[in-house]
């Protein structure tokens, strides 16, 4: 007879013990006495008690597995050595005997007659009993940890634990703040509460309170959604049973406010009615376009009230700058802006140039867009005749149905795709000569132009000002980058020519 030993032990102080050898000697004198050939030792060191889920456990029944047939006996110490539920025990004794492989124990009569049997029934149900009387002491003073106020379990983000199990102790004072990142969750959990930041925004918000540097990588959306999913109520000093769903009071210290756990409950239950803040006040249009021209930061717009009326004036908002607080007149620097945008808008020249320029361009690459379209019209023909020769092989029997509609919807996907690439080349439908027409006529007076805008000032100033452009009082506005067409003009202007080619334009010159 040929045979295995599987020996274990559910603990670090069994494995620095005898046990593991104890009961390797004791499996190998039986194995002795049975005439046993002994093949392998499987050796499980501080498994789990309670899960079949075990390394060497496993490594043993693929023992038997991958040699079916030449394994005849599979030596366990004790029954509860092999398994600790009934369940599991009778499973893992099948597979085994599909193996051709029997269950021994050294300490315990088990076998195959029916007092044996009742014998392992009864030794596998202790075994089982045993388990979840250990668990349910686990349980016990888990509850009586969270009665105290104590949270048993490893804390969230932002506590440290007192790491008592390693010292084998049982964990009995409160989670400790973490001295960096307890203020920056604290920090933006406050801020969330306010209703000034998405969840999406609250990425940024703790990166940029250094969140991502402590932590040595980016904080990402799975990352905040645990702690306002998981965390949020021991961030608010509450522990939750898990068993009785019962809210008890932590002794720890607390993030935020219960009155402030409340608020980010509405927020994220969409039931807030908070305001947001509208950045693009009608009152001050160049509001966030025009910028400092001593710090560099984008100008804001108040408004003061006195015996006079209303007073609506620009200003920097930056405290450290010289500027803060000193107020530029409203109509004074809307009225420099329209002068600033007449002084920048492009010659008629320059213009005629430009159209006359794009509608070459225009022309020469139309050319190869009909080509183009020529090519994908040929294609859907050849496509076409493969879908009607695909329905006339289902019909002769060619094709099986799960053949044909394959095929079909193979050929089907091929023909949309191709169909798109022909549409995105029938440049012909556009009128560009009449787009170009009203591209002029809208830039040839700026000054006009945003003067008789009444809600799309910002996306106006973003065409010409890309990046703003700075302002000092007394002073007028300085250089700034401005958009594509604008910077052609410019170089028009010091070149009286348009050979210089950017990104991409480039005309055809005729003598």
């Amino acid at each position: 007879m040929k045979g295995i030993i599987y020996t274990r032990v559910s603990s670090e102080e069994q494995v620095k013990g005898t046990s593991l050898e104890h009961q390797e000697e004791l499996c190998r004198n039986f194995c002795k006495d049975r005439g046993i050939e002994v093949l392998a030792v499987f050796r499980e060191e501080g498994a789990s008690a309670k899960t079949a889920d075990r390394a060497e456990f496993l490594r043993a029944i693929e023992f038997c597995r991958k040699n079916k047939g030449k394994i005849d006996a599979f030596v366990v110490y004790k029954v509860d050595r092999f398994a600790r539920n009934t369940e599991d025990h009778f499973y893992v004794r099948k597979m085994l005997l599909d193996y051709g492989a029997t269950l021994n124990s050294v300490s315990e009569p088990i076998g195959n007659n029916p007092a044996e049997k009742f014998v392992e029934t009864v030794l596998a149900g202790s075994a089982e009993f045993d388990n979840a009387v250990r668990k349910q002491r686990c349980v016990d003073g888990m509850i009586s940890r969270l009665n105290q106020g104590i949270n048993p379990w490893q804390p969230p983000i932002g506590y440290i634990s007192p790491q008592t199990k390693k010292r084998g102790e049982k964990k009995n004072e409160p989670d400790k703040p973490h001295e960096e990142i307890f203020p920056i969750i604290q920090k933006g959990l406050k801020e969330f509460s306010k209703g000034l930041y998405s969840q999406a925004e609250m990425l940024n918000l703790f990166d940029k309170l250094g969140l991502s540097k402590i932590r040595g990588k980016k904080t990402r959306p799975q990352f905040v959604s645990k702690i306002f999913c998981n965390h949020l109520k021991f961030y608010a000093g509450i522990l939750v049973n898990p068993w009785t769903k019962e809210e008890i009071r932590g002794i720890h210290k607390p993030m935020i406010t219960k009155e402030e756990y409340h608020k980010i409950e509405i927020i994220l239950s969409g039931r807030s009615n908070r305001v947001k803040h509208n950045r693009l006040n009608p009152n001050f249009p160049l509001k966030r376009t025009v910028l400092c021209g001593h710090c560099g930061m984008p100008l804001t717009g108040s408004c003061s009230t006195g015996n006079g009326g209303k007073y609506l004036y620009y200003h920097c908002r930056n405290r450290d700058c010289a500027m803060y607080g000193k107020a530029i007149n409203k109509k004074k620097l809307e009225e420099d802006f329209v002068a600033e945008l007449k002084r920048r808008t492009p010659k008629e020249k320059f213009l005629a140039i430009f159209k006359a320029t794009i509608l070459d361009l225009w022309e020469e690459k139309g050319k190869d867009f009909r080509m183009d379209a020529q090519k994908y019209e040929r294609q859907i023909a050849i496509l076409d005749g493969k879908r009607k020769r695909i329905f006339e092989m289902r019909e002769d029997g060619s094709y099986s149905q799960k053949e044909f509609q394959e095929r079909k919807e193979e050929i089907e996907n091929e023909i949309v795709a191709t169909k798109i690439s022909l549409s995105e080349t029938r440049i012909d439908q556009f009128d560009v000569e009449g787009i170009l027409s009203y591209a002029n006529n809208f830039i040839s007076d700026l000054g006009r132009q945003w003067l008789d805008l009444s809600q799309s000032h910002s996306r106006f100033q973003k065409m010409v000002f890309p990046e703003g452009i700075s302002y000092k009082r007394d002073e007028g506005f300085g250089t700034a980058r401005m958009g594509l067409i604008y910077e052609l003009n410019k170089t028009f202007g010091a070149n009286k020519s348009l050979l210089v080619p950017l990104r991409g334009i480039e005309p055809r010159l005729t003598d």
